[in-house]
């Protein structure tokens, strides 16, 4: 008897703790209410994945959009700013990435290059690389959403405010590093329409294209809170697969400390 009840009472307890998580996955997922900002609704289907990332920094270089237009598949064409086409590489830490009913989450680093594409009347972010810590992630993410995920030794440190971020491709792939101490050098702001800033942030969907059709990966979060950074980049081999090497300093440099986010399954794009 004294067994069953041990057993038993934490139950009554249960409810409570129940609408306890219940109220804090809400305030997680208030974002899903701030939906003005979009460029288009959000899709009807349940959201499949939820994550939160940190400590971004997006280092952007400006490159010719004809020279870039060479490595990303028809029918997608470069979106360009200032007449430019701008390629991207951003480390961050990628916090409590779960499944829309796994109990538990996970925690990872990942490092992507990017750029911008346009198809009909959508624009998105188009992945060369992402390098993660994390295997069945790169695995998961290949198979589920066809995204380039590689393996990658990393590293991460935050002294202080100061950001030392390491990572080192594993296995197949091209051998590229990259290495970079970064920091916020000033307040957050969100950008205005009409910006770089805003132009190379605010993306609310992936694209591929895969024998000749595009798959759209839709995504949500809130604006982007985006602050200037310092960032003394050590090693980038990261952009050399494509053929860009980059000797001088960034055209760009931001900083954003958090950003929540949901995305969906992958859906065929139809003009």
């Amino acid at each position: 008897m004294y067994k069953r009840d041990r057993i038993f009472l934490p139950a009554i307890k249960r409810p409570g703790n129940s609408e306890k998580l219940q109220k804090e996955k809400h305030i997680r997922l208030d974002f899903l209410n701030e939906i003005t900002h979009r460029p288009y609704l959000l899709p009807k289907a349940p959201y499949a994945m939820s994550q939160v990332w940190r400590n971004l920094l997006f280092a952007h270089w400006r490159v010719d959009a004809e020279e870039l237009q060479k490595h990303i598949p028809s029918p997608l064409e470069v979106d360009t700013f200032d007449g430019s086409a701008w390629l991207g590489v951003v480390p961050f830490r990628m916090c409590e990435v779960k499944g829309r009913f796994m109990p538990f989450h996970i925690d990872f680093l990942e490092l992507n290059v990017r750029s911008y594409v346009k198809y009909g009347n959508k624009r998105g972010v188009y992945f060369f690389s992402l390098d993660a810590d994390h295997y069945p992630s790169v695995w998961g993410a290949r198979v589920v959403f066809g995204l380039p995920y590689y393996r990658a030794k990393m590293s991460y440190e935050n002294k202080d405010g100061v950001i030392r971020y390491t990572s080192k491709r594993l296995g197949s792939g091209p051998s590229v590093e990259f290495s970079a101490e970064y920091e916020p050098t000033g307040a957050p702001e969100m950008s205005s329409p009409g910006t770089l800033q805003h132009f190379l942030t605010e993306r609310y969907c992936l694209m591929i294209s895969h024998l000749g059709r595009v798959l759209r990966t839709d995504i949500h979060h809130g604006p982007w809170l985006l602050a200037p950074a310092r960032a003394d980049i050590g090693t980038n081999s990261m952009l050399q697969p494509l053929g860009f090497n980059f000797d001088t300093p960034a055209d760009s440099l931001l900083y954003a400390g958090e950003m929540k986010m949901v995305n969906w399954f992958p859906s065929r794009e139809i003009l």
